[in-house]
């Protein structure tokens, strides 16, 4: 088969990871993949990038106060792919946003016939939506609500956002979960070598969380660390991502960098090959999460990546994070609310050995079983069969 992906996320960000894995994924069972998404660098020309059966096009995009731009111009380029290029299945992620939704919707209406699948992984309608003014509230809405019942197939992050498709009027039958896999192999280093390798402090317990963004949750974790340090003398907190904070959390930020005297450490972005050596290199991965839709509706991509490193999580998490964690006994979990619970279970995967060895076990056979997308890719293979037929 030959496929279109529609990407609203920039290489290497968010939803093109979804995208790029999926893709590749389908090309090693033996198909077609052209993967359009937003260039990384600021440009306004269009690259494109083969590899095999894979081809990446590269869109104009330009950061603008700290926020990607061009939207409306990628609208145009999708808008070309889909109704001039050659494909037998258009999947379209991220659908209800605009850049994605009129490219489609132009396809739907001028290609008789078209194979078309939607994909949910982040909460718009009700959610990332409501950062914008009411208007555009209103056009995501409507996307969501109306466009689901023009697919063939749908397919979703989370049970939350297959409910989407649901209250959208879509036939059981035509929704499929897809979940988000490792995007990286497990590092080969011992935690010693790790530690070597990476200047993290040897002999000393670190916790590690690792991302880009954070929202009110990166206090909940502050004051788990707190907690988890009265238990575990010397620990150590490390964040491994760019940790782009408003200037309100950077003031928020400073009582506890002074009482941790040098103990909360900003190692910063680093490229992607070098993470699976940081993550080997701690005694926990911390995945902190809000008490609100979003968190629940979404599923993050570090959260596969943090189960093959073979480093246990801890997590106060919820949606399809607490659902795979319990469920699969992968992980310590803690009430979304509760700091002083989230430091004891870091406290916990610190200090007791024969439990951290079992979930880590667990956690292991998640990924070898379920979360891999060989797997996945299989399934989706099937699901666009179905759209074909």
């Amino acid at each position: 088969m030959r496929i279109l992906f529609l990407n609203h996320n920039v290489e290497n960000y968010g939803t093109y990871f979804r995208c790029f894995h999926l893709a590749r994924g389908l090309v090693r069972r033996g198909h077609k993949v052209t993967l359009l998404c937003a260039n990384r660098e600021d440009t306004l020309s269009v690259t494109k990038r083969v590899d095999g059966g894979l081809t990446t096009v590269l869109l104009p995009k330009y950061r603008l106060r700290g926020f990607h731009t061009l939207h409306s111009l990628r609208m145009v380029y999708n808008t070309y792919y889909t109704l001039f290029s050659g494909y037998d299945v258009l999947h379209t992620f991220a659908f209800p946003l605009h850049p994605m939704a009129v490219p489609t919707l132009a396809a739907r209406y001028l290609r008789p016939g078209l194979k078309l699948v939607l994909d949910h992984d982040d909460l718009w309608k009700g959610g990332f939506a409501n950062q914008h003014p009411g208007p555009y509230q209103r056009v995501v809405g409507w996307f969501n609500d109306n466009m689901p019942r023009m697919a063939r197939q749908c397919t979703a992050a989370s049970a939350m956002l297959m409910d989407s498709f649901r209250a959208a009027g879509v036939p059981e039958e035509r929704i499929h979960y897809i979940p988000n896999c490792p995007t990286m192999a497990r590092s080969p280093l011992s935690k010693a070598e790790a530690r070597a390798a990476t200047g993290l402090p040897a002999g000393a317990p670190v916790a590690l969380s690792m991302g880009h963004t954070y929202t009110e949750s990166l206090f909940m974790l502050l004051d788990a660390f707190e907690r988890a340090r009265q238990a575990v003398p010397g620990l150590k907190l490390a964040f491994l991502g760019k940790m782009h904070i408003p200037a309100s959390f950077e003031e928020r930020l400073k009582p506890y960098l002074a009482r941790a005297g040098g103990d909360i450490i900003r190692l910063g972005e680093k490229p992607p090959s070098d993470v699976p050596a940081y993550l080997a290199a701690a005694d926990a991965l911390l995945l902190p999460m809000d008490d609100d839709p979003i968190e629940k509706a979404r599923f993050p991509i570090r959260f596969g990546d943090y189960l093959t490193s073979g480093t246990p999580i801890v997590s106060n998490a919820v949606g399809e994070i607490e659902r795979f964690l319990t469920g699969h006994d992968c992980g310590y979990v803690a009430p979304v609310s509760d700091a002083a619970a989230f430091g004891d279970r870091i406290a916990e995967a610190l200090t007791g050995q024969s439990r951290r060895e079992a979930i880590q076990a667990n956690a292991a056979r998640l990924v070898e079983t379920e979360l891999n997308w060989d797997a996945v890719a299989l399934k989706l293979e099937k699901i666009y069969e179905k759209a074909r037929g």
